[in-house]
């Protein structure tokens, strides 16, 4: 990638001040945005209001569609099948036990295909909740040669149990531990013989797996939040460049600004984006913005919840990225691995050249406030906000400005 001149000029649009309002709006005046809720619908209203003040020129486009309600509805009932198949394979009957662990192990796919934020079988079925994803499309001064698109999910979460900073660093072992206990427990009954081996260490590991299912629906029990840094930030940060843009356009790359729905409960909004747009953008640079309001700014090296189930930035977002950090020093913007689970799996399972952009808590390395209660405008420092609004204005100017795109490297 040619190294272009980047204007370090930022627009007046971008400072704290404006960002903080709509940071206000979405959390306290809306309040919690649950997946498929009154509120969440609220907060998409707020977009259409806001842009269309704007620019009424802009293509707004309502993206409508069907979701569960929580992750919960993916991997509890896989993990309680995992349970059940080998509680029915404890038996000395070779073809039960054959069933059972083959049935286990399939399981386990599944289970890492859920921690890919992948649709499991007959989800749709279940899907009842509507939802929806608001995109606008900013044009350029010229042509459009390239684009970015922006993403920002507009739902907030719940309060969960799994996300208390004391154990937050376990999910890997708990939840995240589902994969490994389908997979094991289906080897270990398929080999078990009539002989019953490993009976014992079979029992525990279907007691296990009945455990983590308890765990998927309890941990979605607690109350809403307010859902101030995931996501009202990430929203604001993406309206803020779109005051920006609205005032000062780029030469040749169109940007696209993807607000999304049920991204706290399966990803649905993104998944929905990109089943319709991933052919059509397949060239553009997708950044996922999301929890940017306090803490240090990073770009995830490397995202997931399960260690059967990693997954990675596009080597050329990356490129971009890198570059944004060169430029601007002052945004103190790095690589790190991140603990989440996110709207970039979606889009990396299609291949698009895609990243994530975060905020981490420097002490525990955590993204601040993660689906918990203290996710309020209180937490929010307005400096860090207007430091990832900056970010997404100069990766923007990065990518307009390249000599080639994608990058090489």
């Amino acid at each position: 990638m040619r190294q272009p001149m980047i204007d370090r000029n930022v627009p007046s649009e971008l400072s704290a001040e404006r960002v903080m309002d709509d940071v206000r709006h979405l959390s306290v005046v809306i309040g919690p945005r649950r997946p498929a809720s009154r509120g969440e619908r609220e907060a998409a209203a707020y977009i259409h209001s806001a842009i269309r003040a704007l620019d009424g020129r802009w293509e707004l486009i309502n993206q409508p569609f069907r979701t569960v309600p929580g992750f919960r509805w993916r991997i509890a009932p896989i993990s309680a099948l995992t349970g059940l198949a080998l509680l029915g394979g404890l038996g000395r009957s070779r073809k039960r036990q054959l069933v059972s662990g083959i049935v286990s192990i399939g399981l386990s796919i599944l289970s890492r295909d859920t921690f890919l934020s992948r649709p499991t079988l007959g989800e749709s079925w279940l899907a009842r909740g509507e939802s929806q994803n608001v995109i606008v499309r900013i044009p350029p001064r010229r042509a459009i040669r390239r684009r970015v698109v922006f993403v920002a999910h507009l739902d907030s979460g719940v309060h969960r149990l799994t996300t208390n900073s004391r154990i937050v660093g376990q999910l890997p072992r708990t939840l995240g531990a589902v994969t490994l206990l389908a997979l094991v427990g289906g080897v270990l009954t398929t080999l078990s013989g009539r002989a019953q081996r490993w009976r014992a260490l079979r029992t525990a590991i279907a007691g296990l797996a009945l455990g983590g299912a308890g765990l998927a629906v309890l941990d979605e029990t607690g109350p809403d939040v307010a859902g101030a840094n995931g996501n009202a930030s990430g929203v604001a940060a993406l309206l803020a460049l779109a005051r920006a843009l609205h005032s000062d356009p780029l030469e040749n790359t169109e940007v696209v600004l993807a607000f999304t729905g049920s991204a706290t409960a399966v990803g649905t909004g993104a998944d929905t984006l990109a089943t319709e747009y991933a052919e059509a953008w397949a060239d553009a640079l997708w950044v996922v913005v999301s929890n940017v309001g306090a803490g240090e700014l990073c770009w995830v090296t490397r995202h997931g919840i399960s260690p059967y189930a990693y997954y990675y930035p596009h080597p050329d977002a990356v490129r971009v990225m890198e570059r944004v950090a060169d430029v601007r020093p002052d945004l103190g913007l790095m690589g790190k691995t991140m603990l989440t689970l996110d709207e970039v799996a979606n889009l990396r399972d299609r291949d698009l050249i895609a990243v994530g952009l975060m905020a981490y808590d420097r002490v525990t390395g955590h993204i601040p406030h993660w689906r918990r209660s203290t996710d309020t405008i209180h937490e929010i420092d307005p400096q860090t906000i207007e430091r990832a609004a900056q970010t997404l204005w100069t990766a923007a100017q990065v990518v307009d400005q390249a000599e080639f795109w994608p990058p090489r490297p």
